[in-house]
């Protein structure tokens, strides 16, 4: 066994699990700062950069990070310490740390974000709300049942056990919920589809308060919270990656820092 990969060899082995063509069009995926790096040998999977996730990556010793949510996506005209991606990709450089993106790509895996949380929440899997065409079993957003009908106020309670999150949500528009789509992160856009599945909910974030109008006397929707939607995501990567390597002796570790940058009160 090898202690090191090559780097573009890492690169190519994730494009063939989650190849690039399951994204939403205009993603940012794959490497995104190299920083000298020609091999790694241990990555920190995130679900953000920040400059505390840079800091656990030295401590432990990890020269690849490799992050949900992509630190470059609009185009940069200058690199200012005095702005936060300017500050995060001058600290990778000098660190040695290379920084790779998988998002999208990840969210239309058959076992990805969706899926993920639907486990978690002890639903059943039975599809994929919007399939893409060209790879079998991958799309946008998971299709789940219930094991058992629940009703509309303890499945409410599991959801916000289980994000660990306060809920928005629109009224129940059935007695009991058995079918609901989950579409984890920013997934309000994809209602429409969800409304012609015949969902009794939907689990998603970033809802405007428009859509929730949109959505009464159709579904019950449930905005749990796009870092609470997300947030089993890291693990979910790093078990994958930990699989896709097991030829080489390469330590994948999950993040321990909070990344959430919003918070509650009360």
């Amino acid at each position: 066994m090898q202690n090191s990969i090559p780097l573009r060899d890492f690169l190519d082995i994730i494009e063939r699990e989650l190849p690039h063509g399951t994204a939403m069009e205009g993603d940012r995926l794959g490497l995104q700062i190299q920083s000298g790096r020609t091999e790694i040998s241990s990555v920190l999977v995130c679900l953000d950069v920040t400059d505390e996730v840079i800091l656990e990556a030295r401590t432990i010793g990890c020269d690849c990070i490799v992050t949900f949510h992509p630190l470059l996506f609009a185009p940069m005209f200058s690199i200012a310490e005095s702005d936060r991606i300017g500050r995060l990709t001058a600290e990778l450089i000098r660190q040695n740390i290379a920084l790779v993106s998988i998002h999208t790509n990840f969210d239309a895996f058959s076992q990805g974000t969706s899926e993920i949380l639907a486990e978690k929440l002890g639903l059943d899997v039975t599809g994929v709300l919007i399939p893409d065409p060209n790879y079998e079993g991958r799309g946008v957003g998971a299709v789940a049942v219930a094991r058992e009908a629940i009703r509309p106020e303890e499945f409410l309670q599991r959801v916000s056990a289980v994000c660990l999150a306060p809920l928005r949500f629109s009224e129940p528009v059935s007695e009991f919920i058995e079918k609901i789509v989950i579409v984890g992160g920013s997934g309000s856009d994809f209602l429409k589809d969800v409304l012609k599945s015949g969902a009794d909910a939907f689990i998603t974030a970033d809802v405007k308060y428009h859509t929730f109008h949109r959505a009464s006397g159709h579904v019950m929707l449930i905005d749990a919270g796009h870092y609470e939607t997300e947030q089993f995501v890291p693990e979910g990567i790093t078990g994958l990656l930990k699989n896709l390597f097991s030829e080489w002796r390469i330590n994948f570790s999950t993040t321990r820092t909070l990344t959430n940058p919003v918070r509650y009160y009360p």
